[in-house]
């Protein structure tokens, strides 16, 4: 009789994949796949705070010629320096916060190409079986992995949406915080473990009733996968790495 880990075994399978991934890319010469993420973080990293600068200072500059009076002398001198320095600071502040709150699906979608070659590389080490590239199927993956992270994104933005109408909510909204981080986790492990799904030729709704029935897989891959992301520049390199095989060797582990 078929024996299915429990949510604590997968959350915990989940997790311990990742010290297991580590020594994997090394000791199987993975680690050059970390020169594409490298590449990629390096362009967002810099290209975010271009773009942050420039709409903050844009949108700054709209609202001042809104409200900034014709002559401003004394008292009105004051607030209307101190206002261009809140709104120099303060929407750089919130680009960018809008900037790391879609990063790690931006991410999870340029790097679509190069987690589906890991998870199949992975795959291929552990299992001994080969998987032929074909342009067309290599082009199929990566277009499913963009799908699934732009609907996994769609359903957690959502979700957050829902969260911040009751987070005000005494106990409600501390139990909806706890909830969308675990959902977050979630959908982040979803993506990672999908790979390995869509290759052993799973549909999507299949592929989402598996990721379920193994959810504290996705949710501690997910996890470990948002700790190392959180590392300035380095840990999404980092991250884009190990996640994907961290996640197809917890899921091989799941699908025995």
């Amino acid at each position: 009789m078929e024996k299915r880990l429990n949510l604590w075994e997968q959350f915990v399978l989940g997790l311990k994949t990742y010290i297991e991934a580590l020594s994997f890319v090394f000791n199987n010469g993975l680690w050059i796949y970390f020169i594409y993420p490298a590449i990629i973080s390096l362009i967002l990293f810099f290209g975010s705070f271009s773009l942050a600068g420039y709409l903050s200072n844009e949108l700054e500059q709209l609202i001042m010629s809104y409200i900034t009076p014709q002559e401003t002398e004394g008292w009105l001198s004051f607030l209307t320096g101190a206002l261009h320095i809140f709104l120099t600071v303060g929407l750089k502040i919130v680009f960018f916060f809008i900037y790391s709150t879609f990063s790690k699906y931006i991410t999870l979608i340029i790097m679509s190409p190069v987690m589906a070659l890991l998870s199949e590389r992975t795959e291929e080490i552990v299992t001994g079986k080969k998987f032929p590239f074909e342009i067309a199927q290599f082009l199929k993956d990566v277009i499913r992995g963009v799908i699934i992270a732009i609907r996994n994104m769609f359903i957690e933005f959502g979700l957050i949406f829902l969260c911040f109408l009751i987070v005000w909510i005494p106990v409600a909204g501390w139990i909806s915080s706890l909830f969308l981080l675990i959902v977050s986790y979630y959908f982040y492990g979803f993506s990672m473990m999908d790979y390995t799904n869509e290759r052993h030729k799973l549909n999507i709704r299949e592929s989402v009733l598996f990721i379920r029935r193994n959810k504290g897989v996705a949710i501690g891959n997910g996890l470990v996968f948002s700790f190392i992301f959180a590392i300035p520049f380095v840990g999404s390199i980092v991250a884009s790495v190990l996640a994907p095989v961290a996640a197809t060797l917890a899921t091989l582990e799941a699908k025995k």
